[in-house]
């Protein structure tokens, strides 16, 4: 019977190797998202089957530079691999003819999104489904420099909005603090998966801001997300018509952002990290913020609550990849599948059993700490929708459902 059961994970870790091999060929291309080093650790790691080669769950290199990098070279291969990954993309999903219509170096206007949360919300994997579209150019996280802090007004908030637009233009001159922290930082450039094909050789590329300016110019779609700066702080960004930005906000329930913030280190020396009442005084102010920006821009703010994309992420994923002007890809049904039906341990990783994470609180928390962030929270909770707990028994029970309906006040 042991026989058997080790027989049966073998072919169970070679036939998952053997998936992300064939989708570490695709990704090698740029068609979809590459798992990451720590996720592909973390797959070996939960098979639980010691003699996998690591080799096997590695992706094959694509631009392995023995020299220093011909720049023009690797431009033009960008520009032909983009072409081709979207040979079959249908662009009136984005409004337009053709490619060049969205590509800067061609004078096109690339389309535009952002997402605003907070830590621990869900932005990793939903900046991850937008990723997975083919030609996006992914900004991760531009203010890790600025440490655990939300940025709520001046002075910071106007380097921080001249900075995002700089970025969407792909104008990377005269940012030497982000440069700078990135070369301590790889993790700033490695989730850009087209630009990482490249810096993972030659990592100065990543600091390089003429390369990065040149190859940030031949992506149709762009896409940033960050958790630092709160909404009412991006009305500019939405009047600028140069951007034409769209712009998701994500939302989670503080009970559930808590939980998953006692898992990281970072977060408890800084009082906009632990404490909740300061989590949710942004979330009134989020709210507050949302329901002026819709009534301003209807079709250029979303609001979504993270619970509500980990519930039903393919149908929650279509309607936001529609708000934003983009077509469904085979790249994103892959990723989707990949990422929502296997639990891979890591407190970064976007392997999940999606539908048993958003409520993973109401079993691991004790009620009394719960029900502290109730107290504080209530206000926040009311406005997006979640409903209390009202002890321990209540919270625990299969029939509890903390979130209901909500509307946005205009």
């Amino acid at each position: 019977m042991l026989r058997k059961i080790n027989f049966y994970s073998i072919c169970f870790a070679f036939g998952l190797s053997v998936l992300l091999i064939f989708a570490g060929s695709r990704y090698t291309d740029n068609t979809n998202y590459r798992p990451s080093s720590e996720s592909r650790r973390n797959i070996k790691y939960f098979l639980k089957v010691e003699d996998i080669d690591e080799n096997l769950v590695q992706t094959v290199p694509t631009n392995p530079y023995d020299g220093s990098p011909d720049i023009d070279k690797i431009i033009d291969k960008t520009r032909i691999k983009i072409r081709h990954e979207l040979l079959v993309y249908n662009f009136t999903h984005s409004g337009v003819k053709k490619l060049e219509d969205l590509v800067m170096e061609s004078g096109g206007q690339p389309l535009r999104s952002l997402i605003i949360s907070t830590w621990r919300s869900g932005t990793t994997f939903l900046g991850e489904v937008l990723n997975a579209v083919p030609g996006n150019f992914y900004h991760y996280e531009p203010f890790l420099n600025y440490g655990i802090v939300q940025i709520r007004g001046t002075p910071e908030s106007d380097n921080v909005l001249k900075t995002i637009k700089k970025m969407f233009l792909c104008q990377y001159n005269d940012m030497n603090d982000y440069f700078e922290y990135g070369k301590s930082h790889w993790h700033q450039f490695s989730h850009n998966t087209r630009l990482w094909d490249h810096c993972k050789f030659k990592k100065e590329l990543c600091t390089d801001p003429d390369f990065t300016s040149r190859f940030c110019k031949l992506f149709p779609f762009q896409s940033m997300k960050v958790v630092r700066v709160r909404l009412r702080l991006i009305k500019q960004l939405l009047q600028d018509k140069e951007l034409n930005l769209k712009v998701i906000l994500l939302i989670r329930d503080p009970r559930g952002v808590m939980q998953s913030r006692q898992h990281r280190n970072f977060c408890q020396p800084a009082p906009d990290c632990w404490k909740p009442e300061l989590l949710c005084a942004d979330m009134i102010s989020d709210y507050v913020a949302a329901g002026r920006l819709i009534q301003e821009f209807p079709d250029r703010i979303m609001a979504l609550r993270y619970e509500e994309l980990a519930l039903n992420p393919n149908t929650t994923s279509y309607s936001i990849l529609k708000f934003l002007g983009l077509g469904v890809t085979s790249s994103v049904d892959e990723f989707l599948h990949l990422h929502t039906n296997i639990e891979v341990a890591g407190v970064s990783s976007t392997f999940r059993v999606s539908k048993a994470v958003p409520f993973r609180w109401k079993n691991v928390l004790d009620f009394n700490y719960v029900d502290e962030i109730q107290m504080t929270c209530k206000g926040a909770m009311d406005l997006w929708g979640y409903q209390l707990a009202h002890n321990a028994t209540h919270m625990t029970s299969k029939e509890f459902n903390p979130i209901q309906e909500y509307s946005l006040k205009q």
